[in-house]
């Protein structure tokens, strides 16, 4: 239980600045503020202060960070300007939290596009400033990361349309959660109406990966739990939008450094990436671990594999990271692996078998196939999931104990 403590007269641990938020509430933030070791440093009445003001504040002893208490509700619009203007002039070492009675979704959606990591609906309560409070100051910095492990990104990119990518990306990503027991996340990366979310039953989740990308100047874990959506299997996902917009570009810079952030949170970061050979996949290429080319084995979907492997050779990702799948094989098919290769001059890395009537029930179920299902694809599915993990911890099954009458 938070208790009332006396005016805090030092610097603190960080500084706090209320825009336009009314008197009650602003005692409450300066008693948080207090409780969590900081200090209220401004109130202002105004949601475009002059910049002589602003700059008398950056004047004030260094602090780690800046709290920015912006109320919505007095002008929504001038609200959402300010957050903007603030987060620009404290240049990444502040975090913007929200006040308003109103809870729609579009209106918490319109403050964290500004660049507002929380949002509290009034009556406001001590203990929730305090929380929301604790959570801002444990926003991962960039220093921090520098000392942490890596986990390892897998990208899957189809060379043509149908081949089977978010098939192949969702059941190995579940696979490695359960039964591998990792912890991993499912980033569809498709700017609207990608399936993963669909094959997944996780359809309309409210975030969005290219959401994550432009948050990306504020991007902490906190903020990340906020946007992940989560499976039964303890699989974390980033689905793509669920509606047919057009969407902004997207800086390449900001969609790398998403990337690398998520490496940074889970063992596993599997990216389902559209079609095509654009920056943003090549972009994509470049930052992840293993870049794993969907095929199918047919002429056209083969002529395609070849185009891609070509272009990828000749952009700087490293071919050691290139490797090829081929999906819906069968050693009765017109095409084989070794003139797959051959064609391609680039050894295939895992042929994963066709199980047709089982995997179409799952997309329209929303339910993928499970790890303990008996089938040569969930076989080839958790094969190439365990060969993701370092030697020394791959699960090895016990043999059948045989019964014997002598026992």
């Amino acid at each position: 239980m938070v208790t009332n403590e006396a005016p805090n007269t030092g610097h603190g641990d960080f500084s706090v600045l209320t825009v336009c938020v009314d008197q009650a509430s602003a005692e409450l933030v300066r008693q948080a503020a207090i409780h969590e070791r900081g200090n209220l440093a401004a109130e202002l009445s105004d949601y475009s202060p002059g910049d002589a003001k602003l700059q008398c504040l950056l004047k004030l002893p260094s602090t780690e960070m800046w709290v920015c208490v912006i109320d919505f509700d007095q002008d929504h619009e001038r609200a959402v300007a300010a957050a903007a203007s603030l987060q620009k002039l404290l240049q990444g070492r502040t975090s913007l939290l929200a006040l308003s009675e109103k809870t729609e979704p579009a209106l918490i959606l319109e403050a964290m596009r500004a660049g507002c990591s929380e949002y509290l609906a009034k009556p406001l309560s001590l203990e929730a400033l305090c929380d929301a409070l604790i959570r801002l100051r444990g926003r991962v910095r960039p220093a921090d990361l520098a000392h942490t492990t890596r986990g390892k990104t897998l990208a899957f990119l189809g060379c043509r349309g149908g081949a089977g990518t978010t098939t192949l990306a969702v059941h190995l990503a579940m696979y490695l959660c359960r039964p591998l027991g990792r912890r991993a996340i499912l980033v569809d990366q498709h700017r609207c109406l990608g399936h993963v979310g669909l094959y997944l039953g996780l359809d309309g989740a409210g975030y969005d990966f290219y959401e994550l990308v432009r948050s990306v100047k504020r991007l902490d874990r906190t903020l990340l739990s906020g946007f992940v959506a989560h499976h039964a299997s303890g699989l974390d996902v980033l689905p793509s939008s669920n509606f047919l917009t057009e969407m902004p570009d997207i800086p390449l810079d900001a969609w790398e450094r998403a990337v690398r952030f998520l490496a940074e949170v889970y063992e596993y970061v599997v990216l389902d990436s559209p079609h095509g050979a654009g920056d943003l996949n090549l972009v994509t290429a470049d930052c992840c671990d293993e870049l794993y080319l969907i095929a199918t084995p047919d002429v056209p979907a083969l002529r395609d594999l070849s185009r891609f492997v070509d272009r990828l050779q000749q952009s700087p990702v490293p071919a050691a990271k290139i490797h090829v799948v081929i999906n819906r094989f069968s050693s009765q098919g017109a095409v084989s692996v070794k003139q797959i290769e051959s064609a391609i001059q680039q050894p295939i890395s895992f042929t994963i078998p066709n199980h047709c009537e089982d995997l179409r029930r799952a997309m329209n179920t929303g339910t993928p196939i499970a790890a303990d299902q008996k089938s040569e694809f969930v076989t080839q599915m958790k094969k190439w999931a365990g060969s993701l993990l370092p030697a020394a911890e791959v699960p090895h099954e016990q043999p059948k104990r045989r019964f014997s009458l002598w026992s």
